[in-house]
């Protein structure tokens, strides 16, 4: 079963790529502390200690910052579409599940 509808939008190689360009950009600014940390005190520790909490601060701001932007129209209509495609899913999954049970008690009699 295909995940997309015929008439449904498929999402660019930009936004599928999204996620990851935000996690890249977390780990090149942590290797960035990581080696001023590194060169700076001469201890690996607490370089690798920096590099993580620089990794893991950045991974979140980043992340906050996706979150407050406000979606477009398209993405306002594709967020719609795909509700709509859930929820659908779980109606026929109801029927069915409906559907089973009254054959089940149907055969029995």
């Amino acid at each position: 079963m295909s995940q997309w509808k015929s008439g449904a939008r498929k999402p660019s190689w930009r936004e599928v790529l999204k996620p990851a360009e935000l996690i890249g950009i977390a780990f090149v600014i942590a290797i960035f502390v990581g080696l001023i940390a590194l060169l700076s005190t001469r201890e690996p520790l607490l370089a690798l200690i920096g590099a993580g909490v620089a990794f893991i601060v950045t991974l979140i701001v980043l992340a906050m910052f996706t979150l407050s932007f406000a979606p477009s129209d398209n993405e306002k209509i594709d967020i719609r579409e795909q509700d709509q495609a859930v929820l659908l899913r779980s109606e026929e999954r109801k029927e069915a599940r409906k559907n089973g049970a009254s054959k089940r008690d149907g055969s029995n009699g």
